[in-house]
């Protein structure tokens, strides 16, 4: 994840805690999975998204100068994004893919709570309760600690079957799959991080030690003798970003139990992460290529291939945002050198991905490169804000955008 320090209750550090990664999970079939691309494993999703697809890969030119982007305005979209955020929960304290959705993808409410630790932490606390109570124990494959996907059903008034909310009812269908267990358990891990740190609640942390101890276990029984964590048990892949989120949840979960005494527990723990960076750079690093596999199989390692957007290009960025190399390192800046040599226009919508790709713009500002992540804002804001946010905007989109907004706040304040 982030090596974006952990909070300790300011607003800023709060939202740099917030990055991480959409750890791409592409399956041998090169099929792009559902969960990075915030797509609705429900048909009725898709069919009410249908009408924000048309047009997704033309190349969208930024409206306007982004002179009307004055930290004034900033505060006025953080508003309203994080009031969108909180219209995607559900009466149960989960969070579909935007209001009124059907699907619950627990990786991507995941970072979405993150960005809510500050404005709503008690919209937090009841969605970390709702995730430890959804817990496999253990799941088809025998891992505890791991959480499913969810459909869900909106039952009509007079139906006593479901969850009672304030104007609905819904129904929490579980799919019995997730497309990746060490992306959702570590996400998760530093979410409760967040929460802990910004909230002081050592009461959540300790009535609910086992359950979220299961959930950092998870990662750990992942963990190969190379340091890297396969994607879910029966799976022989192990992805980049994934292990970037597997060594940041574990880094910063380990931090709260050194806070609470459990100095074994962390230690133990902050070993496994060591190993897991330790396996990217030994292992998925190519010092010839000067690049790093997204992932590696039995069969292969796959590299990124020039001007290849999703995973190959992308997933680079998330040795930075992860902490795992710092934005002054120069490998950081070849990183981000390269990434704007293959995507000069990326902050335009001028790639080949009909995703917005908000924390790419979060990289962008963590580089320095204020100037392009502004103009990332502008261009969202006329594609997607100014339009009732139609498909595919989602909650990471959302999420990743306060953070976008909340570090420029900050920076501008410093300049």
């Amino acid at each position: 994840m982030v090596r974006f320090l952990l909070s300790q209750g300011k607003p800023f550090l709060a939202a740099v805690l917030a990055l991480t990664v959409l750890a791409a999970i592409i399956h041998f079939g090169r099929h792009v999975s559902p969960r990075y691309q915030g797509m609705s494993h429900n048909s009725q999703d898709d069919q009410d998204n249908q009408a924000g697809e048309s047009g997704t890969h033309e190349v969208a030119g930024v409206a306007s100068g982004p002179d009307y982007l004055t930290p004034q305005h900033f505060d006025f979209l953080i508003e309203d994004e994080l009031a969108w955020l909180v219209s995607c929960r559900l009466p149960n304290g989960a969070f579909t893919q935007s209001p009124g959705g059907n699907t619950v993808i627990p990786y991507f409410p995941n970072l979405a709570a993150r960005t809510l630790v500050v404005s709503n932490p008690e919209v937090v606390r009841d969605y970390i309760l709702w995730y430890l109570s959804s817990l496999n124990k253990p799941d088809r494959w025998g891992l505890s600690g791991t959480i499913c996907d969810f459909r869900v059903e909106y039952l009509p008034p007079g139906d006593t079957s479901g969850i009672a909310g304030d104007l609905t009812k819904i129904m929490m269908v579980p799919t019995a799959n997730y497309d990746s267990a060490d992306s959702y358990a570590a996400t998760f891990l530093s979410l409760v991080a967040a929460y802990y740190f910004k909230t002081g609640d050592r009461e959540l942390i300790r009535a609910n030690f086992h359950d979220i101890s299961l959930v950092a276990n998870v990662v750990v029984e992942l963990q190969d003798e190379d340091g890297l964590v396969f994607v879910k048990p029966g799976s022989r892949t192990k992805y980049l970003m994934d292990n970037a989120e597997n060594y940041r949840g574990l880094l910063d979960w380990s931090q709260v139990l050194l806070e609470e005494g459990y100095l074994d527990e962390a230690n133990r723990l902050k070993r496994v992460a060591t190993r897991i960076k330790e396996g990217i750079f030994d292992v998925l690093y190519d010092p010839e290529r000067g690049g790093f596999a997204w992932s590696l199989s039995p069969i292969w390692k796959r590299f990124p291939r020039d001007r290849k957007w999703y995973p190959d290009g992308v997933s680079q960025l998330y040795l930075v945002t992860c902490g795992l190399v710092s934005p002054d390192d120069p490998e950081a800046h070849a990183i981000w050198h390269t990434f704007v040599q293959n995507f000069p226009e990326w902050q335009a919508g001028v790639k080949k991905d009909r995703f917005p790709w908000t924390n790419v713009a979060v990289a962008s500002l963590m580089m320095g490169d204020r100037d392009k992540a502004l103009e990332f804002v502008d261009w969202v804001n006329q594609k997607y804000l100014l339009n009732s946010r139609p498909y595919p905007w989602y909650i990471l989109e959302s999420a990743y955008l306060v953070t976008l907004l909340e570090l420029a706040v900050t920076s501008s304040t410093r300049q």
